[in-house]
């Protein structure tokens, strides 16, 4: 199968690397990259979004996985030419939620999913995955069954012994609580843990934010925050 041409004297590392990158492979990637773009920007645009035409996007990535196949370098240097940020040690689903997804966060719950539905054999097409993820209960549902995993996994590495969370957890089973206010948006969580945000205006009146903060990372830096003897 024919070559890109090499590349010239004083090419970046970018170019370099595309110009290694088989044309017929290249096309691939070009072509799964438009059709996954679309159906993002088809799902944002549509008029009545629903969460299934979102699923039947996230399910298009694993369509662009499932092409790319384990030529991962190539995939390197495509997002590389698009302007995506990478090393050699960023999953499969994380260029390529990268590649299609603007907002970096996004992109990140994206491929938790995708390593999800992977981990549980789904087939790599944009029907299964979409049927995986409605079956799951949702995105949500789904990142709280990826972190559970991960959770699992570290107990498995450290045995028994309790991690530095749980034993902050554990600290502060004791310390004195309040009843949350009736007008805190709490109907959507599903976390034991959350962070409220507090305000105090310019005459010392105290006010809460509506809107908990569930960002696992903070929830649980703040825990141990508070656990601190």
């Amino acid at each position: 199968m024919a070559k890109a041409a090499p590349s010239k004297a004083g090419a970046s590392a970018p170019e370099a690397d595309l110009a290694a990158v088989d044309a017929a492979q290249r096309a691939t990637l070009q072509k799964n990259f438009n059709d996954s773009r679309s159906a993002f920007r088809s799902w944002e645009t549509a008029q009545n979004r629903t969460d299934q035409h979102l699923y039947v996007a996230i399910g298009r990535l694993a369509e662009f996985a499932a092409a790319v196949g384990n030529d991962h370098q190539a995939l390197i240097a495509f997002a590389a030419e698009k302007g995506v940020r990478t090393t050699k040690a960023s999953s499969l689903y994380t260029v390529i939620a990268k590649l299609v997804s603007d907002d970096r966060k996004k992109a990140s719950k994206y491929a938790m999913v995708l390593q999800l539905a992977e981990r549980r054999s789904v087939e790599r097409t944009a029907d299964s995955v979409a049927g995986f993820i409605k079956a799951q209960g949702g995105i949500e549902a789904c990142l709280r069954r990826f972190r559970d995993l991960q959770r699992e996994a570290g107990a498995t590495k450290r045995g028994d012994r309790p991690s530095a969370f749980d034993k902050a957890a554990e600290r502060i089973a004791g310390f004195a609580r309040i009843r949350a206010p009736h007008d805190l948006q709490l109907t959507s969580l599903s976390e034991d843990y959350f962070l409220v945000i507090g305000m105090r205006d310019a005459d010392g009146a105290m006010h809460l934010l509506q809107e908990p903060v569930t960002d696992a990372h903070l929830v649980r830096k703040a825990v141990a925050a508070i656990a601190k003897e």
